[in-house]
């Protein structure tokens, strides 16, 4: 949070979250020559950045892509954040080597309303920890309390001092038309939602028992009013 980052956004996903902000977007077909240049281009517009972050949608679901663009962007002296639902390990294991930071994700099925990923996110958790890594959970008023701690306990006994960031949902959700699903930050004030960021912290302290470093996370993009 904070830096400056180059973002190469991968359209597709296996998962439909009920809280996705990034539906209906349209993509650009781009060649790893394309990246390359445009991230070459932006770096001296306007660097310098820490990170290439590619993130989605899922940037995995195109492994054997980032298996060609990665090592470009290695040759370009960029460090290489992925972010990614944390789910697919088996496509991990192929690039895992060529990334410099790994961000996943923990997907509750109360708040996502997708299937529960408990043993993949165990299995990815493993993989990834062989990098700098960290979590994030979207969390909303619908977290199961019992599924949470079942997450938080898995992460203390695979790698136990992963920094893990709770972040409030922000949609209305993936089954609202486009014009329906508006950040939490319009209306009033930045957090209209005084239940949630109670909830929020409610959930901080118990995983804070759980694991040495958890913390509040949010989409500083949005504050900042950066599309």
């Amino acid at each position: 949070m904070g830096e400056r980052h180059i973002f190469v956004r991968f359209e597709a996903c296996h998962m439909a979250c009920a809280y996705c902000d990034e539906v209906d977007k349209k993509s650009v077909e781009m060649s790893v020559a394309d990246i390359l240049k445009e991230v070459v281009r932006l770096e001296k517009k306007s660097g310098p950045h820490a990170c290439v972050s590619l993130t989605g949608g899922e940037p995995l679901l195109y492994a054997d892509f980032l298996k060609r663009l990665c090592p470009e962007l290695k040759k370009e002296k960029f460090r290489i954040l992925l972010e990614t639902s944390g789910v697919l390990w088996q496509q991990l294991s192929r690039i895992v080597g060529a990334c410099d930071i790994i961000a996943m994700d923990l997907k509750l099925s109360s708040v996502t309303r997708q299937k529960e990923f408990l043993e993949d996110h165990r299995k990815f958790l493993k993989l990834a920890k062989r990098k700098e890594v960290y979590i994030k959970v979207v969390v909303s008023k619908k977290v199961d309390l019992c599924e949470y701690d079942e997450h938080l306990r898995m992460v203390a006994q695979v790698a136990p001092h992963t920094p893990v960031f709770l972040q409030p949902a922000y949609v209305t959700g993936r089954g609202a038309p486009a014009s329906a699903r508006r950040p939490m930050c319009c209306g009033k004030g930045v957090y209209p939602d005084p239940a949630l960021m109670r909830f929020l912290d409610e959930l901080q302290r118990t995983g804070a028992k759980r694991l040495s470093d958890v913390r509040v996370g949010i989409q500083l993009q949005k504050l900042m009013n950066i599309r």
